[in-house]
């Protein structure tokens, strides 16, 4: 078996990383901006505690799938450039951003439960709802980090062909440019809303499916160029 066959469940596993997230922040439902009234976060709390709950579990297994595409994709590159530091600040990257992930979503989770476990809580909900949101924004330039590597690391090796590479800088620069809204208090572009959270994540989304279809196709010709060869009896 070839080298490139082992990326194959790297590859299953960015998928299956981008249904799982889908899914969770589906089952989540309507959330709250971080403009929304007091009593539009306490009510979303309070009525979908277990939607909050299911989410969290799915998305929990979405971000550990998305380490292991990460981790796929970056011994690709280690493969393709021995001795670059790119490869590692991929793989730093995705652990960077998986890490801040699990722990933001698990804060999310047990702040609902406590709060809503003890309604007297919720009086103050708005106030950590609203610090994880702007965890979110913060958290955005690991993701921009992320993907300049992965820029970076496919200029060297050529890995994957040039649009993915160029898309992987558009969504670092798109994603980083989102972390500078945590200074709007207002208006579309307010920590939390459409533009600085949903679309850097689609973007996101599309170019890890685009990667991990190439990855389960084996479509990776540097690797294919670089697949070990078979070496006959030595002769005397």
């Amino acid at each position: 078996m070839g080298e490139r066959h082992e990326m194959r469940w790297g590859g299953l596993a960015g998928i299956g990383a981008v249904v799982f997230a889908v899914v969770g922040r589906i089952v989540m439902g309507p959330m709250p901006q971080l403009t929304s009234p007091v009593g539009t976060v306490t009510m979303y709390l309070a009525t979908h505690r277990a939607h909050i709950m299911w989410g969290t579990v799915l998305f929990a297994i979405g971000i550990a799938l998305f380490l292991w595409f990460g981790a796929a994709l970056s011994t690709a590159f280690r493969r393709a450039d021995e001795a670059g530091d790119a490869p590692t600040v991929v793989l730093a990257g995705f652990i960077l951003v998986s890490t801040l992930a699990f722990m933001a979503i698990s804060v999310f989770a047990g702040m609902t439960y406590a709060m809503t476990e003890y309604r007297t809580l919720l009086l103050f909900a708005p106030a950590p709802y609203a610090t994880m949101t702007v965890v979110g924004t913060v958290a955005g330039v690991a993701t921009a980090l992320t993907f300049a590597a992965i820029t970076v690391a496919n200029a060297r090796t050529r890995l994957l062909p040039r649009w993915m590479a160029l898309f992987a800088g558009i969504v670092a620069v798109i994603r980083l440019l989102a972390a500078f809204t945590l200074g709007i208090t207002g208006g579309v572009l307010v920590p939390g809303g459409w533009l600085e959270t949903y679309v850097p994540g689609i973007l996101a989304a599309l170019w890890v499916l685009a990667a991990s279809g190439l990855l389960v196709r084996e479509h990776l010709p540097t690797l294919r160029m670089r697949a070990p060869r078979v070496m006959g009896p030595r002769r005397a």
